[in-house]
């Protein structure tokens, strides 16, 4: 406690025992520039130490999240990588069906043309065997005269 202060309180009716004893409470209670400056440092030394274990944390993180975007990367590619093999292995076996399918329809075509080559035939089969009919009975019904008179 400054000696004006003490002057002060005696001034305005404090004993001197009561201006020790104040003196004394504040001297043992209060922090001193050099406690003040004491404890500002440190607490920067613990903010420090802070912010440098935040930063070892945060490298860590993100090592962590570059090897784990590395692992799901692989199993991207390898997923797409048996995706591509499945479709492959669709596409072929399609295409298997579809030679098939077209032996079937190139087979089916030709006996359908065998079958109406064939029904054609028999249809003028058949009309040719009506008009051989028909000429033969209008030649027994016409009577028979020679084409040159004696």
């Amino acid at each position: 406690m400054s000696a004006a202060a003490i002057l002060k309180l005696q001034a305005s009716g404090f004993s001197v025992e009561q201006v020790s004893a104040l003196a004394e409470l504040v001297d043992t209670q209060a922090a001193t520039k050099a406690d003040v400056e004491a404890a500002s440092h440190k607490l920067d030394q613990k903010i420090d130490a802070a912010e440098h274990r935040l930063d070892l944390k945060i490298g860590e993180l993100k090592s962590d999240l570059e090897a784990t975007e590395h692992r799901l990367d692989q199993k991207i590619d390898g997923v797409e990588h048996r995706l591509e093999l499945k479709i492959s292995e669709l596409k072929a076996g399609l295409e298997l069906k579809v030679e098939g399918l077209d032996r079937k329809i190139t087979e089916v075509n030709a006996n359908t043309l065998k079958w109406v080559i064939s029904a054609i035939g028999f249809q003028t089969l058949v009309m040719i065997g009506t008009v051989v009919g028909a000429v033969a009975a209008l030649m027994k019904a016409i009577p028979q005269t020679p084409l040159i008179h004696p």
